[in-house]
């Protein structure tokens, strides 16, 4: 569906650089990665926003790379909306319908059906500043889906969302993506998101893609030290694979998958790691004693630090294991890793 091939952008102080990826048809794929390292540049780039240095953009085989914005069969939604604030929501949602070739009585009406389908019927007449985030941002989704794009682009579509309308964002888009069988590119900075919405996904890096695939695989599989880092495996050591265990320092870990007989680290996830009562009977395996150097409580869960030898190991527990005393400050507790959790790169 979007091919993109060694596609590199110069801007004053950044540049995108020869970016290769595929983006299969009815795909909704998310773009990761730390603030400024070129997911929106990439995104306006498929959009027709910014111009091109080298490389190819083709859109079901057509080449777009320097066809004009309008001309493309994309639609973009910004985290901001961009609603005129002049305008009705209905005026704003059929606006770009003139730029289609798409007459006016056309477009109110495929205006009002995608109103009811979004639940924003009974608000066409009010202007955007009468509008809730979500609201707004229903308008703009309406908006973007009237010219019947082939892609959908998504620039943090839900980052300006309070948390209560988030997840009713999130499962309008879910929805409409099944029910459209549109392709959905979009960019954002919430893994929850990422994992609830996307089939695929890439995390950029300075400009370069660093990893790509199915979103599950890099959060599970991050296969670099900087990408398992930045998915949240905060426990990242040097180790030493053996044939059926690695070894963490002293301790054999056991670890059955395929190994390259490459890797020189491994990683596994805060929230992975059992403590104590957690562990139970039958999960003693990759088992050890640490001690317990620190507890910071957040909402649900609490992070615990361990101190084994001169290790930190960090992990993420039920908030009530603090209440019932089994986690204080220097005292030992036995701490299981599951084989599964473990990856090494």
């Amino acid at each position: 569906m979007i091919k993109i091939e060694k596609l590199t952008v110069k801007l004053p102080e950044f540049i995108l650089q020869e970016i290769d990826l595929h983006i299969a048809e009815g795909d909704f794929f998310t773009l990761l990665g730390p603030t400024g390292s070129g997911k929106s540049v990439l995104l306006e780039t498929i959009a027709g926003l910014v111009p091109v240095s080298s490389g190819s953009i083709k859109i079901s085989g057509k080449e777009i790379t320097q066809i004009p914005p309008e001309k493309r069969g994309l639609s973009i939604v910004y985290q901001d909306y961009a609603l005129f604030p002049h305008l009705s929501v209905l005026e704003n949602i059929i606006f770009g319908a003139k730029y289609k070739g798409i007459n006016k009585d056309r477009a109110t009406q495929k205006a009002s059906e995608l109103a009811e389908k979004l639940n924003i019927s009974h608000l066409l007449p009010r202007t955007p500043l009468h509008l809730s985030g979500g609201e707004r941002q229903r308008a703009a989704i309406a908006r973007a889906l009237l010219v019947d794009p082939a892609v959908l682009l998504l620039d943090e579509p839900l980052s300006a969302l309070d948390p209560a309308f988030r997840q009713e964002v999130q499962d309008l888009l879910k929805n409409l993506h099944r029910e459209t069988g549109i392709t959905f590119v979009m960019v954002t900075h919430d893994f929850d998101e990422a994992l609830y919405l996307s089939t695929n996904g890439a995390i950029i890096r300075n400009g370069k893609l660093v990893r790509k695939g199915k979103i599950r695989d890099i959060f599970n599989s991050p296969g670099s030290e900087f990408v398992a880092g930045f998915v949240g495996m905060s426990n990242i050591y040097p180790c030493n694979p053996m044939r059926d265990y690695v070894k963490l320092g002293d301790i054999d870990l056991t670890y059955t998958k395929e190994k390259e007989g490459s890797e020189t680290r491994l990683a596994f996830r805060p929230e992975e790691v059992l403590l104590g009562s957690e562990i139970g009977e039958h999960n003693g395996h990759n088992s050890f004693y640490a001690t317990i150097k620190g507890i910071t409580a957040g909402g649900f869960h609490a992070r615990v630090t361990l101190e084994y030898g001169d290790m930190e190991i960090f992990a993420l527990v039920p908030r009530k294991m603090i209440g019932n005393g089994e986690l204080e400050p220097g005292l030992p507790i036995k701490v299981a890793i599951p084989e599964q959790s473990l990856h090494l790169f």
